[in-house]
């Protein structure tokens, strides 16, 4: 019986800028869950080694992995796929509840790798290599029988009694059974709008993940996709929660926190390779949201 052939797909780009938070918490236990109701610890675009699988129990908002723009709402379920670019931005003034599962995944491969019955469950539920994510709706009942599961496995986690590892094991193969249980096939959950307003916002996307490092403007963006400026920012905001500022500032200083971390580039040399004309203005928006310096960072980071 062959392993499931996991974290094995192509890289983009951008992909290799990693949250070393969740990476070092699956290094200590391969599994991770949690319920959260308070506001994201993750303002900007990122990625881990882990599958993410997402469950939005209350709330609602936009939910961007790779070039993909998914709406949240109570009950939509997303799988993410190790090393995919992602954010949530769920709409503000509204309480925002979410189960948020981590995989490490050569931890699922492991539990599958000695039963086929098992490797085909799972590995149904994990994106196809062209894919960064699988995005669906469950119904109500649904909701409660995977936020008991996942409510078992958040305790299990917490408290480590003896044997703990084993119920996780158990518990998360509850999960993707009672995935399979339902019959469903993970289909796109059906987005609202207009469809083609949405395939142009992702086309939108990732030209700007391809071309952060260049000059880029409403104008330009404009001109490229032939659209009107009233009418871009409308799409873009509508589709994502956030402006096209705010989603090209958010890569670009991705992007910097890699180039901080892994060289030796000079701070300036850093602000021109990802879009930054004015070094001064680099730094004054990456302490604005940083909360230091660059200099800071790479010291911390090194």
């Amino acid at each position: 019986m062959e392993a499931l052939e996991i974290g094995k797909d192509r890289t983009d780009r951008l992909e290799s800028v990693v949250d070393e938070v969740t990476n070092a918490t699956l290094m200590e236990f391969p599994v991770q869950c949690a319920y959260r109701t308070t506001s994201l610890v993750q303002p900007t675009l990122h990625s881990h080694r882990g599958y993410e699988l997402y469950l939005c129990v209350q709330g609602e908002g936009h939910f961007i992995v790779g070039e993909r723009v998914h709406e949240l709402g109570a009950g939509t379920f997303t799988v993410i796929k190790p090393m995919a670019w992602h954010r949530s931005r769920p709409h503000k003034h509204v309480p925002f509840h979410r189960y948020i599962l981590t995989i490490e995944s050569r931890f699922l491969e492991q539990l599958s790798v000695e039963d086929r019955e098992c490797a085909m469950t799972i590995g149904q539920w994990l994106p196809e290599p062209e894919h960064d994510s699988i995005h669906l709706q469950l119904n109500p009942q649904q909701v409660m029988r995977l936020q008991e599961i996942l409510a078992q496995l958040e305790g299990e986690l917490m408290r480590k009694l003896p044997c703990y590892s084993i119920i996780v094991k158990s518990l998360l193969l509850q999960l993707f059974a009672q995935l399979n249980r339902y019959q469903i096939k993970p289909p796109e959950v059906g987005q609202g709008g207009n469809h083609i307003e949405k395939q142009l916002v992702e086309n939108i996307i990732s030209y700007m993940m391809e071309h952060y490092d260049e000059t880029l403007s409403a104008e330009k963006l404009c001109e490229h996709f032939y659209v009107s400026r009233s009418y871009f920012f409308r799409i873009f905001k509508h589709n994502t929660g956030i402006t096209m500022n705010e989603f090209l500032v958010s890569i670009r200083m991705t992007k910097a926190k890699e180039l901080l971390r892994e060289t030796d580039l000079p701070i300036i040399e850093i602000a021109g390779s990802v879009g930054f004309q004015d070094v001064s203005h680099f730094c004054n928006t990456f302490k604005r949201l940083a909360s230091m310096t660059p200099s800071r960072y790479r010291t911390l980071h090194v």
